[in-house]
């Protein structure tokens, strides 16, 4: 549900500077003892020509992948190399939350990683002799779903690929019970996050909470720090990251009035909005599913309470979100870690292509994006390995991911290392329409801060 945030591009990738990279290899200690990142000198990383990065990228080693192909490198086959592998297929299973009492929740990962085998078995060939075969499974928003379908897969496919589950603790001791390497769109849980097989391509940690996300709100609303609020959804995921969120704040000079966790089961937000009026809170922060989120700002709107800011994680970037909340979400501010839809690269615009033809009429998403990406470096590492395809060789190649794009279609991220990254970007909600609000281009740059949540 919720997860650390570091940037938007217009362009196709990013990198950082030495120093940048040293925020990534060590966080700064306890939330109070927080440093300032050292950015670059305008505070932000630019974006460049979409190159691959010497590891990040998982380019393979020279004679193996030509360029503008995944897979033509790889030949030959090892036949039946290890489960869910023979000589012309590798089957991964994607868990995503599809049913529960948020439908569809994240069902946008689940059709991405489907759209990205489509498009690789049509137009990429396969890999050494394989082609790739999806099976999908529901988590069902719940732990218990979660740990059944992961049990399931553990047997019928080779790796899980793509998978955003909210309740993702569940699943983790079967994964790690069998051994099959989980590559995920993003993990969400303190849990699973610490499962030895699990790697999310959002590599962000609970505990791990870049300075530049309450940086750059407070550059952006500087009246606003002494009276912060925060609420969030009373759910593991994101109470977890309410909690460290808020740590981080407070770290970076935030002041907070009012925090309170609300029920999923609540329908009426009026008292919160009272006790926010009361507070005399001027920014909102948010955690939670963007539905709970168009809840809570319609009942700010009912009582005629009207924060200098509401901000939010990567959820409410939804065409969903505007559409149900209308002018009461105006004015929302989100963090987040991935290409503008409205300032769409050569991969973004390959994801929706294809995402159009396997489910004609969705919407791209955050999620899928990440989805896509996660099926694509899979894809890469499938290749690097070449045709003796292991669990064990394949989680020996994730762990030396450290600076992954996606080829610009998510922020630099350290896949392997398990560490959230330094450097995001806010989008403002404005008429209806998004556009970036800090920085002016490229990405905001920070220190980790460890707020001992979760870690």
């Amino acid at each position: 549900m919720a997860l650390v945030a570091c940037a938007l591009i217009a362009g196709c990738g990013s990198r950082l500077t030495a120093d940048q990279r040293a925020a990534l290899a060590a966080p700064q200690g306890a939330a109070g003892e927080a440093q300032p990142g050292t950015p670059a000198e305008d505070g932000t990383v630019p974006g460049d020509n979409g190159t691959p990065g010497s590891t990040g990228d998982a380019k393979p080693a020279q004679g193996q992948t030509p360029p503008g192909s995944i897979a033509s490198g790889c030949s030959g086959t090892g036949g039946a190399t290890d489960k869910g592998v023979t000589a012309g297929e590798i089957t991964i299973a994607n868990i995503s939350d599809i049913s529960g009492p948020v439908p569809g929740l994240f069902q946008s990962a689940q059709q991405a990683t489907k759209a990205f085998v489509e498009y690789f078995n049509a137009t990429q060939g396969a890999i050494c002799g394989r082609k790739l075969k999806l099976v999908s499974f529901d988590s069902r928003t719940d732990s218990g779903g979660d740990q059944q379908a992961t049990t399931q897969a553990c047997e019928q496919a080779f790796a899980l690929v793509g998978s955003m589950s909210a309740f993702d603790q569940g699943g983790g001791p079967a994964a790690a019970g069998c051994g099959i390497p989980d590559l995920r769109a993003s993990t969400v849980t303190a849990q699973r996050q610490r499962t030895a097989v699990t790697y999310g391509v959002a590599s962000n940690q609970v505990n791990l909470v870049s300075s530049a996300m309450p940086d750059l709100v407070k550059a952006s609303y500087p009246d606003t720090v002494g009276k912060a609020a925060f609420l969030y959804l009373n759910a593991d995921a994101s109470a977890q990251n309410a909690r460290s969120f808020q740590k981080a704040a407070e770290a970076r000079g935030f002041t907070f009035v009012y925090t309170q966790a609300i029920d999923i089961a609540d329908v009426n937000y009026a008292p919160y909005v009272a006790q926010l009026k009361e507070k005399g809170a001027r920014i909102v922060y948010w955690v939670g599913s963007a539905q709970y989120a168009v809840r809570l700002q319609q009942a700010m709107r009912q009582q005629g309470y009207t924060p200098d800011a509401f901000v939010t994680d990567p959820t409410a970037y939804d065409p969903q979100y505007v559409r149900q909340g209308g002018a009461a979400v105006d004015g929302t501010v989100v963090f987040t870690n991935a290409a503008l839809f409205e300032e769409a690269n050569a991969q973004q615009k390959l994801y929706r292509e294809w995402l159009a033809r396997v489910a004609p009429g969705a919407a791209p998403s955050y999620f899928g994006m990440f989805a896509w990406a996660a099926a694509r470096l899979f894809v890469q590492l499938a290749v690097k390995i070449g045709p003796q395809l292991t669990r064990k060789a394949m989680l020996d190649a994730i762990r030396g991911v450290h600076d992954y794009t996606g080829e610009g279609l998510v922020a630099p991220q350290d896949v392997g290392g398990k560490r959230t990254s330094a450097c995001m970007s806010l989008v403002r909600l404005k008429g209806g329409a998004w556009a970036r609000l800090a920085p002016a281009s490229g990405y905001s740059c920070g220190s980790l801060i460890d707020t001992g949540v979760g870690g």
